[in-house]
């Protein structure tokens, strides 16, 4: 009624009333939570009623309605049905989500001026299906202080190498995020040494002039390529079945093979595909006891478990902005003090004379944010390991035949790997997808050719292992901060449908 008219002039309730046949109490009612929802102003005095406090087209019947109502669900499962529930939804659960949910964007596009503008059918805008991203593994989502810190940084219009004002002002936002950044893994901001990646500090401790470099086959591609390439000679670390590189074993080859001159040993804090954590404090003291040099690559580690530089006792460590919910392409290498390497990239004297090339102010901004962000997130650690355990008790439920790679061993908190004996990863990884489920299977890394895992084989789940054959039939689903009971529910409803059509194709 008031959307319909077309002055500016208060309205009485009273008129209201009788033009819509309602009891003047009811509508009295109506607008004390319309009024508060910011929708409707009241004008007091003589010419006193009701007036909305904005255009008719930028209302839309969903805000009158969630003004006025409880929350709305027009359609879902029945409730109290022992049948359906979030851990183990029924076969139904996802299309009357998805009707609810469609119904739902259908009256958010929906506005007043749509509704008295005589028209029988509002114009409808096609709903974007509701999708569920559950691949934080691969790449976090942007943190909203980051995309802010990003953009204010790039009004800095100084180079943060120049001596004025404005480069003095670029150069404290580079600081600001490098103690950040030292800050997330307990290092000194002297020892944080900003990349393009977790891929180019990887090759740069790669590319020292080693002589020996001890490297599990569980790393990531970043660091075996270019290990491979460096000439060294490469000795190949084992990783039990659980996916844990011991100390002992690692021990073993280290006596076995010899220490001629400059060694380096790799070992990675926790696995991209399985999430299993290793002991690298435990590798890194005996290193140092023995005169090898020792690093590693942290990207999944950083944000999801407590990191100590200080204590961990290697000499070089890895990060990636983008898997805490920085921007991509950026990243940092953590070289503790004193320890002196040959820079990868020469040119001008950018970060003490270690990485030559302006630094990407913006993104540098952003890694600082994040990394203050991920810190906080370590609170979040028991709540998300809540809803993995969740997600891997239902897989196990619906599919028995589905295996939890690493699950006796210490893991991330976030990471599952589920391994589908007899099914391709990828089919599995396109059906998750058209069903609105975002995982992977293995290292994003290698988009676009999935394949068998090498970090399963190297635990012995491929063709050639001692363990079942699982390295190609194995997907990885990774949560994050932002994981919620619902979105375990809508993969798990998705997971039920593709066991019920495997069952019925088998």
């Amino acid at each position: 009624d008031l959307a319909s008219q077309h002055d500016d002039a208060a309205i009485p309730l009273s008129q209201i009333a009788e033009r819509q046949h309602l009891p003047l109490a009811y509508l009295e009612q109506l607008f004390v939570p319309l009024r508060r929802a910011g929708l409707v102003d009241s004008a007091r005095g003589r010419t006193g009623g009701y007036r909305l406090a904005r255009p008719a087209s930028e209302i839309s019947v969903s805000a009158v309605m969630a003004a006025v109502e409880e929350e709305t669900q027009f359609t879902r499962c029945a409730d109290n049905d022992p049948r359906c529930s979030l851990s183990t939804p029924c076969l139904t659960h996802g299309l009357w989500q998805t009707l609810g949910d469609v119904t739902s964007k259908f009256f958010d596009s929906v506005s007043l001026a749509d509704v008295v503008g005589g028209a029988d059918r509002p114009h409808v805008t096609r709903a974007t299906p509701a999708r569920t991203y559950l691949d934080y593994n691969a790449t976090a989502p942007l943190h909203a202080n980051a995309r802010a810190a990003m953009v204010a940084a790039l009004d800095a219009a100084g180079n943060p190498s120049s001596a004025h004002a404005e480069g003095r002002a670029a150069r404290g936002i580079i600081e600001a995020a490098r103690i950040s950044v030292a800050r997330l893994v307990g290092a000194k901001p002297s020892e944080v040494v900003f990349t393009s990646g977790a891929s180019e500090s990887n090759a740069w401790v790669m590319a020292q002039p080693w002589d020996t470099i001890f490297v599990s086959g569980i790393e990531h591609d970043s660091v075996l390529a270019p290990a491979r390439s460096n000439g060294a000679g490469i000795v190949p670390l084992l990783a039990a079945s659980d996916g844990v590189a011991r100390v002992e074993e690692i021990a073993e080859r280290v006596f076995r093979s010899g220490v001629h001159g400059r060694a380096l040993v790799a070992l990675q804090m926790a696995n991209n595909e399985t999430g299993v954590i290793q002991p690298v404090a435990e590798t890194a003291a005996f290193a140092r006891e023995h005169g090898i040099f020792s690093h590693t690559d942290a990207v999944q580690a950083a944000g999801r478990i407590a990191i100590d530089f200080a204590s961990l006792g290697v000499d070089t460590l890895s990060l990636s902005a983008h898997k805490l919910g920085g921007p991509k392409g950026i990243g940092a290498l953590v070289i503790r003090d004193h320890l002196d390497l040959a820079p990868l990239i020469r040119g001008g004297g950018q970060e003490r004379r270690r990485r030559a090339g302006t630094e990407n102010l913006s993104a540098i901004a952003g890694f600082g944010a994040a990394a203050e962000a991920a810190l906080a997130d370590l609170a979040n650690v028991a709540r998300i390991a809540a809803l993995r355990d969740e997600l891997e008790r239902d897989v196990r439920a619906i599919a028995p035949e589905a295996i939890i790679i690493g699950q006796g061993a210490p893991r991330l908190c976030n990471t599952s790997a589920i391994g589908m004996p007899g099914k391709l990863a990828e089919t599995l990884v396109i059906r998750l997808d058209l069903a609105g489920v975002a995982v992977s299977a293995g290292s994003a890394c290698s988009s676009g050719k999935v394949g068998r895992s090498h970090v399963l084989e190297a635990m012995g789940l491929g063709p050639e292992g001692i363990g079942p054959e699982i390295s190609g039939s194995t997907i990885r689903v990774s949560l994050g901060p932002a994981t919620t009971r619902e979105d375990v529910a809508a993969f798990l409803a998705a997971w039920k449908t593709i066991a019920a059509k495997a069952a019925r194709a088998a």
